[in-house]
């Protein structure tokens, strides 16, 4: 009942707070703070809350005015696919490069941890122009031209947004996993299962990692906004007709509203199942 109430009162308050964020337009006009003005925005978002089916936006395709929320369905495709399959490939590549990590010697450990680190400090920018330059390389040295650079109103690009978002995101989630694995090898648990005669690759699967998935997804729900704002720079940099993309096309303060409102609830409801979903025993303390 505790846990209803207090991830209730977390959605209440998360609503008035995106409200607020998408008013924030009108703080600015006629480029000068105006607090009166953002007042008049915030209840022009609040009473537009009462009629979001109604929220239009100017379609350029079609040269009129549409209606928002039918027409958001391909750009939210778009956004959860780039974003869905990138977490999941840089999850399973973190975590077999973790399990790599803890099976290698010191050596080895001291030459992944180099790398890794310098590889860390790359910005987002880089992988993009260098994902678009590998593309254009190949095209002039082969002819292929099946990898597209950029997308179009009409046409869909996915491929190298994936791959960026997720290196992007890949050595993020490798530092992340490999403090753990360290911080954790000499734990009790793990001595314990060693004195059993447990053998290392039933001690990383087994013991090891289970212990690392709540505060994985602990460390991941605290970055999500560094991760989402990664793919906000990828979409605008590929043209990617995802959501992120159209509302730096059509950012009236309406539209920004139901966008957040998008982006927060799967959020929301991601963090509902993983605290309903994930064991009390993996939890350990936190």
């Amino acid at each position: 009942m505790a846990f209803i109430a207090r991830k209730s009162m977390q959605l209440i308050v998360a609503f008035f707070v995106l409200i607020a964020i998408s008013a924030l337009p009108a703080l600015v006009a006629q480029m000068k703070f105006n607090p009166a003005s953002y007042i008049e925005g915030l209840k022009q978002q609040f009473a537009q809350l009462a009629k979001l089916d109604e929220i239009t936006y100017f379609n350029v395709s079609a040269q009129k005015e549409v209606l928002l929320l039918p027409s958001l369905q391909p750009y939210i495709q778009e956004t959860l696919i780039i974003f869905t399959i990138a977490m999941i490939v840089s999850a399973i590549s973190a975590i077999l490069y973790a399990y790599l990590f803890y099976r290698s010697g010191q050596r080895t450990r001291t030459l992944l941890k180099q790398a890794t680190r310098t590889l860390e400090m790359v910005p987002d920018l880089f992988w993009i122009i260098f994902s678009q330059f590998l593309v254009i390389y190949l095209f002039k040295m082969t002819g292929y031209s099946k990898i597209e650079i950029a997308g179009t109103y009409a046409d869909s690009i996915r491929f190298l947004p994936i791959t960026t978002l997720t290196l992007t995101t890949l050595f993020f989630f490798i530092k992340w996993l490999t403090t753990q694995v360290l911080e954790q090898e000499s734990a009790p648990f793990l001595e314990l299962a060693r004195a059993k005669g447990i053998q290392p690759t039933a001690l990383f699967w087994k013991h090891l990692l289970p212990t690392m998935v709540y505060r994985f997804y602990l460390f991941f729900r605290a970055n999500i906004i560094t991760i989402l704002s990664s793919l906000l720079i990828i979409e605008y940099t590929f043209q990617v007709q995802g959501l992120f993309h159209f509302v730096l096309q059509f950012g009236q303060m309406p539209i920004l509203m139901v966008v957040l409102f998008l982006i927060y609830l799967p959020i929301f409801i991601m963090d509902l199942l993983a605290e309903w979903l994930i064991p009390n025993a993996w939890k350990g303390g936190i």
